[in-house]
């Protein structure tokens, strides 16, 4: 016997039969922005952004059947995988790139644009690469997903305090480094 529990209108759609697709439908129409935000900081390009967001939410349809809404609902689960999946991939990518030179990337319409695009990102890149694993998880999900700090101490294991604390000393952390 399937039963609905009865949950908020956020999670209305999160305890479902195995089979029920229109209610991960809904996650996914709900959350995918937010995600494809995150998985993009975490990313060096929209395509490999694109392709880890797509495999958050193949991950997520296969954990849909056993998914229950604790520790900050679907968005937080949602960014649980998501962060997994990027540790995976910055790990496998790690390995690829000892193993074969970087590609050139491509010219863009606006070559001064892109330039200047790209100086941006990598200073974003190499400040947010001076922070802890777990610290940068929490500035990427504040300003790059939109997260609460009570969602961010749902998707890192911390309280709505100590996330808040984390923010604000990685955010002088941040300052500190780009003014030397």
């Amino acid at each position: 016997m399937n039963e609905v529990l009865a949950l908020t209108e956020e999670h209305s759609t999160s305890i479902a039969p195995a089979h029920a697709v229109e209610p991960f439908e809904a996650l996914y129409v709900r959350h995918r922005t937010a995600v494809f935000r995150y998985a993009r900081a975490r990313s060096t390009n929209d395509d490999d952004a694109a392709d880890l967001t797509a495999l958050v939410f193949e991950r997520a349809l296969v954990a849909w059947p056993r998914y229950r809404p604790t520790g900050g609902g679907e968005l937080a689960w949602l960014f649980r995988i998501a962060r997994n999946a990027a540790i995976d991939d910055a790990r496998r990518r790690r390995l690829a790139e000892e193993r074969e030179p970087r590609a050139q990337a491509g010219l863009a319409a606006d070559p001064q644009a892109a330039l200047a695009q790209a100086e941006l990102a990598d200073e974003v890149r190499s400040l947010l690469a001076l922070l802890a694993d777990e610290t940068r998880d929490a500035v990427v999900l504040r300003y790059g997903a939109g997260l609460t700090a009570k969602e961010i101490g749902a998707v890192i294991g911390r309280s709505e305090a100590a996330t808040q604390k984390l923010l604000a000393r990685a955010l002088v952390t941040l300052k500190e480094a780009r003014h030397d």
